[in-house]
C-alpha cells in the first residue's frame, strides 16, 4: 500500500492554550513545541491537510496538572509522554517549564512519531477586581500571592483555538 511521509515542524505559536479566571487571578496556560515529528499516511494525501490532521492529533485532549508546583504534568489523549526538564520563574508572573515530549499518535490512517521539545508557560496576574496589587518581584513571592488559587485548579484542559490576551508569547 502506498504512503504519503515527510517532516513536520509544527508551529512555532503555542498549539494550545487556554484562561481561566479563579478569584481575583486570571490564569494563561500555552503550550508550545520545537522540533520535528515524522509524519506518514496511509493511503497517501494531500500534504496541507496532513500538515492539519498532524496539529490536530498532537494537540488532542492536553490536560495540565500541578500548575502550582514547581513540576507541572502535561498528560495528551494521543499518549504522547512528556518529561519535564526544568521549570524557571520569569518576572512579572509566569513559570515556564520545558521539557521533552514523545510522540507515538496514529488515527485514522495518520502516523506521528518523533520526539519534541516543549514549552510550557503559566502565568498568573491580578485581575481586573483586584484593585492596585502589584506584580511578584520572585519565584517565592509568586508562589505566596497566587498559589492558594493555582493549588485551587485540579488541571487545566487545553484546547487549539484557544486565544490568551496576558501580553505577548514567551
Amino acid at each position: 500500500m502506498r504512503a504519503t511521509a515527510f517532516r513536520y515542524r509544527p508551529p512555532v505559536s503555542p498549539v494550545a492554550a487556554a484562561t481561566l479566571e479563579i478569584g481575583k487571578v486570571v490564569v494563561g496556560v500555552r503550550l508550545s513545541f520545537d522540533g520535528a515529528l515524522y509524519v506518514c499516511r496511509r493511503p497517501p494525501g494531500v500534504v496541507e491537510r496532513m500538515e492539519a490532521e498532524a496539529l490536530d492529533l498532537l494537540s488532542k485532549g492536553l490536560f495540565v496538572s500541578g500548575i502550582d508546583t514547581s513540576v507541572a504534568t502535561v498528560t495528551g489523549a494521543a499518549g504522547h509522554r512528556f518529561v519535564q526538564e526544568s521549570a524557571e520563574f520569569r518576572p512579572p508572573g509566569s513559570l515556564h517549564y520545558r521539557g521533552t515530549c514523545g510522540v507515538g499518535a496514529d488515527r485514522n490512517g495518520l502516523s506521528l512519531t518523533g520526539i519534541l521539545g516543549y514549552r510550557l508557560e503559566v502565568r498568573a496576574e491580578w485581575a481586573r477586581r483586584a484593585g492596585d496589587c502589584g506584580p511578584p518581584e520572585s519565584a517565592a513571592e509568586w508562589g505566596e500571592l497566587f498559589g492558594g488559587q493555582l493549588a485551587s485548579i485540579g488541571g487545566v484542559v487545553l484546547r487549539r483555538e484557544s486565544v490568551l490576551s496576558l501580553g505577548t508569547p514567551p
